[in-house]
């Protein structure tokens, strides 16, 4: 089946590429002889009108043979307004771009079925609040945005659409929170949205994520209730007082203001399966439990009274030989400062030590009751990964465990035009990423390991064809656009390359020679074979490391 996917996959985008060809030449009058899927023998095929359609053995490519296309070609004196060679210089551009043109625009279609399949999204309910920024203290964790500026919001990709664009504007928010309605004023701050190869871009941001923490909690103090409790840092609270606490605000929603009564919890105690599986994983085997919780009568919430904070901040695993397990950085550890400034959200602790880029840092954490501090400094990583890629990062050698969920999903409002801007933006992505893949080879920030040929297509088409035909579809798409780009370089023998002649011969005023042309499409064959080989090699070597070394006798 892999074999069938990669044939479907092939041979949709040169249909589609040859399509382009082929509608533009017929459009000018040009007589085409002969239109192929694949290349060698052919295997089936018919003839209508004047053109032979062909499909051939080898599927990795094919061609539109226009009359007077080839310098050597013998046109008759009554074909030859309808030869190629013959054509104004813009009419032979626009028939050769229409190829690569047509990969371009087929993504769009591709991507618009895509996410036509969306038909439900994420509510635009605030599930987390980062601290220090502009919804710290607006916004709460269970807030339903309705509007913003009067524009209706039913989904979080509304609620990030718009704030997206709205750095530094001030914006209305109207909020669902309990039974009542609210306004509030929030004014995105321009911030960072990370991208592959390093092509970050600047976009508003207001600090909210739509994912909720489970009841998974931090037990303060040895001597709290929590603990007398017998409960520990991790546990999972799955019910309080006989209702159920999916989220960790749920928890605070039935402990409410407690002052003292006694509540019966359920909850599940991870414990961790060492070599599960003959070894082959390691896994945490959730024990259930109950017990009853008593908060101190006073002032303030229930859950602090109690001894319970959210698991966010307490270290759930530390790498061995890392500098934070040198530091004495053990798991259950409570994370306090970061350089004297209280930690309050480990993803934002991550931004800090991050954007530190190899600085020392002071860290204080809290172990039971007892507080500790030392110095910090990440570990340096340089290096090329599987993809090719060189990085240059710091390594955070530290975990937390937050597991998260999402309220449930809502219908899409607005499916079509949602899946049409999307569309576009996803084409418009792959299009940048691919150009700047070019760059970065360029520039050597990407090496020549990168670069797949059809044995890594063959394992993808399959891989994506199981997971599902919208996975099928976006990896169709996907190469469509690479095919489409890799066709416009200025390589002779592929479009790009005749159209390279095309702007010389418009500025010269007159074609380039056959001779230069001849030598041309040499050197652009030798330069094409040698990709072909390079892609190859890489291709083997990812399906059966070392094979390649193992054969030349390294």
């Amino acid at each position: 089946m892999p074999l069938v996917y990669f044939i479907i996959l092939v041979g949709v985008l040169v249909f589609v590429h040859e399509l382009g060809h082929l509608v533009w030449a017929k459009y000018f009058g040009v007589r085409v002889l002969k239109v192929s899927l694949g290349f060698g023998p052919r295997i089936a095929g018919f003839r209508r009108g004047e053109t032979e359609y062909v499909i051939s053995a080898l599927p990795l490519g094919g061609y539109v043979r226009m009359l007077g296309e080839n310098p050597w070609d013998e046109v008759r004196a009554k074909d030859s307004e309808r030869s190629f060679a013959n054509l104004s210089v813009i009419r032979r551009f626009v028939i050769v771009v229409g190829g690569p043109a047509m990969n371009l625009l087929f993504p769009i279609l591709l991507y618009f079925v895509v996410f036509l399949g969306d038909r439900e999204l994420t509510p635009a309910a605030i599930g987390m609040v980062f601290p220090d920024r502009p919804a710290d203290g607006k916004l709460l964790p269970g807030d339903v945005v309705t509007s913003i500026d009067g524009e209706d919001v039913q989904t979080f990709y509304d609620l990030s659409r718009i704030v997206e664009h709205s750095s530094g504007k001030p914006l209305q928010l109207t909020i669902h929170r309990g039974e009542t309605d609210l306004k509030a004023t929030v004014t995105p701050v321009r911030s960072e949205k990370e991208r592959p190869l390093e092509l970050n871009e600047q976009v508003g941001r207001i600090g909210v994520m739509p994912q909720h923490p489970l009841a998974v909690i931090g037990v303060t103090a040895p001597s709290s209730s929590a603990a007398s409790a017998r409960l520990r840092t991790f546990d999972v609270i799955v019910s309080a007082a006989g209702r159920p606490t999916d989220r960790y605000i749920d928890l605070e929603r039935v402990l409410g203001n407690n002052q003292g009564s006694l509540v019966p919890v359920t909850y599940l105690r991870p414990t961790t399966v060492s070599g599960a599986l003959g070894g082959l994983i390691d896994l945490a085997v959730y024990e259930p439990r109950v017990t009853t919780l008593t908060p101190e009568p006073g002032s303030g919430s229930a859950l602090s009274r109690a001894g319970i904070e959210p698991s966010d901040l307490y270290v759930a695993d530390v790498t061995a030989g890392s500098p934070e397990h040198r530091l004495g950085l053990l798991p259950g550890d409570r994370l306090l400062e970061l350089d004297g400034r209280p930690i309050r959200l480990w993803a934002t602790f991550l931004q800090d030590l991050k954007a530190g880029r190899g600085k020392k840092h002071s860290l204080s954490w809290r172990r039971a009751d007892r507080e500790m501090s030392g110095q910090l400094e990440l570990t340096h990583q340089r290096g090329v990964s599987e993809q090719g890629q060189v990085y240059d990062r710091y390594v955070v050698g530290i975990r937390n465990w937050v597991p998260t969920r999402l309220d449930p999903a809502v219908p899409n409002p607005r499916p079509i035009s949602y899946a049409v801007r999307e569309a576009f933006r996803a084409t418009a992505d792959v299009v940048q990423l691919t150009l700047f893949s070019v760059v970065r080879l360029l520039q050597g920030r990407l090496t020549m390991k990168s670069i797949g040929g059809p044995l890594t297509v063959f394992q993808v088409a399959g891989t994506a064809a199981q997971a599902g035909a919208l996975n099928y579809l976006t990896l169709m798409a996907f190469i469509s656009i690479n095919l489409g780009l890799i066709n416009l370089l200025p390589v002779p023998l592929l479009d790009g390359g005749h159209l390279m002649f095309f702007v010389v011969e418009a500025v010269a005023r007159r074609p380039v020679s056959v001779r230069v042309r001849e030598y041309a499409h040499m050197a652009g064959l030798a330069f094409l074979l040698a990709m072909m080989i390079l892609a190859f090699k890489n291709d083997i070597e990812r399906q059966w490391p070392g094979l390649v070394h193992h054969l030349l006798g390294k």
